[in-house]
């Protein structure tokens, strides 16, 4: 039995919307949700990584339309690094996705190429939700205080 196209992208980083590569996007979503995955979130200081685990990462999915979705991870294999055969910076995997309404979905998400290199890195910690996100856009603006 053939599963359904996937046509939803989870991001997490800086993908996301008011983030530093969200002009990446080649379409505008249909729409744009909140939602969580499980992973680890690592904090790599201007841009985060996800590696696998059990933690709740908080991201946004977003909804394309089937038409859109060949081109628009294209796109963003490029921008991602995951566009070369070997030593990709990440690697584009199929998560399940959960949004706040209750409802699940399988989506693209870019997870970190080299899970060696993490071992040593910050692992965002969870909020008083029990959820890990990364948020550059309020990092540089506290930097910039």
């Amino acid at each position: 039995m053939d599963e359904a196209p996937i046509n939803a992208i989870f991001v997490y980083g800086t993908l996301k919307r008011g983030e530093c590569r969200a002009q990446f996007w080649p379409h505008p979503p249909r729409r744009v949700e909140p939602a969580v995955i499980r992973g680890r979130l690592y904090d790599l200081g201007p841009y985060p990584a996800l590696g696998p685990g059990n933690d709740i990462v908080r991201g946004e999915v977003w909804l394309l339309a089937p038409e859109h979705v060949d081109e628009t991870l294209r796109v963003l294999d490029e921008v991602e690094g995951a566009d070369r055969l070997k030593n990709a910076y990440y690697r584009r995997i199929v998560v399940e996705c959960r949004g706040d309404d209750g409802r699940s979905c399988r989506a693209w998400a870019y997870e970190f190429g080299d899970l060696e290199r993490l071992q040593d890195k910050p692992v965002v910690a969870s909020d008083g939700r029990g959820e890990c996100s990364w948020h550059g856009g309020e990092r540089k603006r506290q930097n910039e205080e």
